[in-house]
């Protein structure tokens, strides 16, 4: 008589299963991402003038303090209006992005309490209102340049991709900030705070070549410094920083990695925790 044994093992934290009931969840994930973005402007008087107005009203600002009364130039024969405003755009992105998914699980705690579906879905979506703000934005930098006569290479192919190295530095942190959020709500008030400074130690305002030699290195910890770098070498033909785009790389998929293997750990207790 053949002996069978049962052997009851704890589901795997990471498995290609999980990413194919995410692939599974695609049409949902694309009508959470329209539902963000209509939510967005649907109440808001100026509409989708906002993506504009935003990143264009930074760059009247840094301008006027770095680059008039500081003296902060774009170090190079780029006109510092159009240097900045190409960094700010593909940095609102990931800071925009980063913000949605920290709140997206509170955002959508209705769901998260009554329906099942990989909650993974949630920081993915929210970053499709932030893509939205970027491709007005994107386009925006071609107009800013044409008036600054600033010349457009055909490089400038690659930027979108660049800036989706952007999109999943947010979506891998917002693995991390939007499950805490739920456990320390001090995340929705640390979370600006630390965007305020890391733009400062992100080339988004100023070149690299402002820090000190000695300091450059520790830019290739901040996966952002490399994407801002990166998108605006693409667009103004210079040439682009192919190895620290590729750490950068390196470190979002690290990074990602274990925020979702995390996200997966605690996704059982977000209905409570919500």
């Amino acid at each position: 008589m053949n002996e069978r044994e049962l052997v009851i093992r704890p589901e795997s934290r990471l498995s290609f299963q999980h990413l194919r009931d995410i692939w599974d969840s695609r049409e949902l994930l694309w009508i959470l991402a329209l539902r963000d973005v209509s939510v967005r402007y649907k109440q808001a008087f100026l509409g989708v003038a906002w993506a504009v107005l935003q990143p264009v009203t930074q760059m009247v600002v840094f301008t006027v303090l770095f680059n008039r009364f500081a003296g902060i130039h774009s170090g190079s024969d780029l006109p510092y209006p159009v240097f900045c405003f190409s960094g700010l755009v593909v940095w609102t992105l990931f800071a925009s992005g980063l913000a949605h998914a920290s709140e997206s699980l509170v955002a959508s705690s209705n769901l998260v309490t009554k329906v099942y579906f990989p909650r993974a879905v949630l920081p993915l979506a929210s970053i499709g209102s932030a893509l939205v703000d970027f491709g007005i934005g994107f386009v925006l930098v071609f107009v800013l340049a044409l008036w600054f006569g600033a010349p457009i290479h055909a490089t400038a192919l690659l930027a979108p991709l660049v800036a989706l190295l952007a999109a999943a530095c947010a979506v891998a942190i917002g693995f991390w900030t939007s499950a805490l959020n739920l456990q320390f709500r001090d995340v929705r008030y640390a979370l600006p705070f630390f965007l305020q400074l890391l733009v400062f130690v992100t080339p988004v305002f100023y070149p690299p070549s402002l820090i000190p030699e000695r300091w450059r290195a520790l830019l290739s910890l901040n996966p952002m410094a490399a994407v801002v770098d990166g998108f605006r070498a693409s667009l103004f033909g210079q040439p682009l920083p192919w190895g620290r785009l590729a750490l950068a790389t390196l470190v979002v998929l690290v990074v990602g990695t274990l925020g979702f293997i995390r996200f997966r750990s605690l996704e059982q207790t977000f209905a409570d925790r919500v």
